[in-house]
């Protein structure tokens, strides 16, 4: 057994899926509390009076085990992740997960949030629904019970509890033009190592391209002819960019093109293909509303994990394990967790 502090780090393994993972982010450490505790065979760590045991987390692993192997076949737990395998990286982000998603609920007991009676009845019917795609042989093998289901989709629902109360006062508008997405296409003259004569040589040709286009001449057509980047056309937000770039692009209407803009690398001319992207900005405005959320609930969370100690049982860990064979369950944690607690 070994002790473990809680690293921070994105909440790499389940961002893509859910409101709640892309809040998720990092613990604080406090170890010295619990240096005698002692963890059973199938609990996987202790934060302060919450344990974590093998049912809980296989019920992750095998979600991630079905849309893994799915797409990429079995065989995807071999792959080389810089110097692990994917199986490894999985499971550190795996641990990251459990600890952060513990520490949440945890966090909740602080401030009174606890689900309703009607919550109870849907995550009593979520874990009966999620154990009934179980193959019994994966339910015995996995360790995995109605206890165990219930007490997976209560913490992870309470988790979410816990940021909405949090973050109830933030306001999710995000004004269009803070959002709004743009496509342009570049003539970049880069400068990078040049002397200051010869700088000027570059920001001289790129006004003599930038007299072409007003004279008439394609800018598509200058670009692949004269522009040293590869890249002609790119979609744009705010904050992607260098502020002299972004500024000028952003101020561009349908189809006008910039003057000379000059920025650390290089010497640009910029013409606006589409001042609004619609569908680009909407999604970017729900980037952005979770953004503000966020940073709002981090002021009470960080505070909160700072007071956390963590143990964890190094020999019960080396038992998860993504390469298992059997039966595919029929479906996931997620899919049933949608079903039962639309966003």
């Amino acid at each position: 057994m070994r002790k473990t502090g809680m690293r921070k780090s994105a909440w790499r393994l389940l961002a893509a899926l859910t409101f709640l993972a892309a809040l998720l982010a990092g613990c604080g450490k406090k170890e010295e509390a619990l240096s005698g505790t002692k963890l059973k065979d199938g609990e996987l760590f202790r934060l302060d009076g919450a344990v974590c045991t093998r049912p809980e987390a296989m019920v992750f692993v095998l979600s991630q085990k079905m849309r893994y192997e799915a797409g990429c076949g079995a065989g995807i737990w071999d792959v080389k992740v810089g110097d692990q395998t994917f199986e490894g990286y999985m499971k550190e982000n795996l641990l990251d997960f459990l600890v952060k998603m513990k520490c949440m609920v945890s966090m909740a007991g602080q401030y009174e949030v606890e689900p309703g009676d009607e919550d109870d009845k849907r995550i009593a019917q979520a874990a009966a629904a999620y154990l009934e795609g179980l193959p019994e042989q994966v339910k015995k093998d996995a360790g995995i019970d109605k206890k165990t289901a219930e007490t997976v989709f209560r913490e992870y629902y309470t988790a979410s509890l816990l940021m909405e109360r949090l973050t109830v006062d933030v306001s999710a508008e995000v004004s269009e033009d803070e959002a709004r997405v743009i496509r342009v296409q570049q003539i970049c003259l880069g400068t990078a190592g040049l002397s200051g004569e010869e700088k000027e040589q570059k920001r001289l040709k790129a006004q003599e391209l930038l007299e072409k286009v007003r004279a008439g001449e394609d800018f598509a057509a200058l670009a692949k002819e004269s522009s040293e980047s590869e890249t002609l056309e790119r979609e744009l937000a705010r904050g992607e960019s260098e502020q002299a770039f972004e500024t000028a692009a952003f101020a561009l209407g349908m189809e006008e093109v910039s003057p000379v803009v000059e920025t650390s690398d290089g010497f640009y001319l910029i013409r606006c293909v589409d001042n609004y992207d619609e569908t680009k900005t909407a999604q970017n405005k729900e980037t952005l509303a979770r953004k503000h959320k966020a940073d709002r609930f981090y002021e009470y969370y960080d505070v909160f994990v700072e007071q956390v100690t963590a143990v964890c049982n190094e020999s019960a860990w080396e038992t998860i394990d993504y390469r298992g064979g059997g039966e595919m369950p029929e479906n996931d944690f997620y899919t049933i967790y949608n079903q039962y607690f639309p966003s």
